[in-house]
């Protein structure tokens, strides 16, 4: 099953929701991937601090993987840049819930520009 949560205007609950369904699917015994594209990065913060955004994950993020398609044309493997937060995968196992949350985390420059165009990831396949 793949939820996409899509909306052009601000302010109308998108990371929320987004955090909420993926937190519930996971409480449920899904196994979820969030996918993090907004150049806000609030879904990842939503998952990881700030600190450890800094720290561990702002080169393992959406954009590292897509800069190196398009400007490396080197093909990096997606699966490596799945994070599981920690914060979220101690909440759900004291929950005694037997999903699985993971991410993957946006960055604060994120941007899929390419010549005045925008680019989404499943689109650069074609």
């Amino acid at each position: 099953m793949i939820i996409s949560v899509i909306n052009y205007k601000g302010g109308v609950g998108k990371t929320t929701m987004t955090a909420n369904i993926a937190a519930e699917m996971a409480y449920r015994g899904k196994k979820v991937l969030v996918l993090d594209l907004d150049p806000q990065t609030n879904l990842t913060f939503s998952f990881l601090t700030v600190e450890q955004w800094q720290h561990s994950y702002q080169h393992q993020t959406i954009k590292r993987w897509y800069d190196a398609f398009i400007d490396k044309d080197e093909e990096l493997d997606l699966k490596d840049f799945i994070t599981r937060p920690e914060r979220a995968h101690k909440r759900l196992r004291a929950l005694e819930a037997t999903g699985i949350l993971d991410l993957i985390p946006s960055h604060l420059d994120c941007s899929f520009r390419r010549n005045r165009t925008i680019y989404l990831p499943w689109e650069l396949a074609n």
